[in-house]
């Protein structure tokens, strides 16, 4: 099987380029400050701002094509089989809730230990939810029946 070696210096070669036209924007926007002919705390002259905006439109220019040259050159890393791509977690939705009224099932012999305690616990707090349901609503119907009494009897 033959492996395939890929070309590493195009890709080098063009983010080394894209740096130095990046910094090469950067000069032109610090250059009317770092050469003196902007006066000091003047408004700006038409050169500073043409530097300025020609700066900042290079700086960008180089910042893009490094970052094309740079995916790029992952994107043949991957192909060669040199980096792997990132699994990305697929979201699961939660199966929805469905209370059992009857007993723990028997033990299975593939059930673990922990298993077997967990579920036998979420049964034990959902009949204990239940019942504190019902005793809750009950005690409420019996103080709203004894409100009511005593508003009567206080007219």
């Amino acid at each position: 099987m033959r492996i395939t070696q890929p070309a590493l210096g195009k890709y080098i070669c063009g983010m080394v380029a894209s740096l130095i036209i990046a910094l090469a924007g950067g000069w032109l926007i610090l250059a009317p400050f770092a050469l003196g002919y902007q006066p000091y705390s003047a408004s700006w002259t038409s050169q500073t701002v043409n530097d300025f905006v020609m700066g900042i439109s290079v700086a960008v220019v180089g910042l893009i094509s490094f970052a094309l040259f740079f995916y790029s050159l992952l994107g043949a890393l991957r192909a060669a089989g040199v980096i792997t791509a990132r699994l990305r977690p697929v979201a699961q939705t939660p199966a929805p809730y469905q209370p059992q009224a009857t007993a723990p099932q028997a033990s299975a012999p593939s059930q673990s230990d922990l298993d077997r305690t967990l579920a036998t616990l979420a049964e034990a707090l959902a009949a204990d939810l239940t019942a504190r349901r019902q005793t809750g609503s009950d005690q409420q119907s019996d103080q709203s029946v004894e409100q009511m009494m005593n508003r009567r009897d206080a007219q």
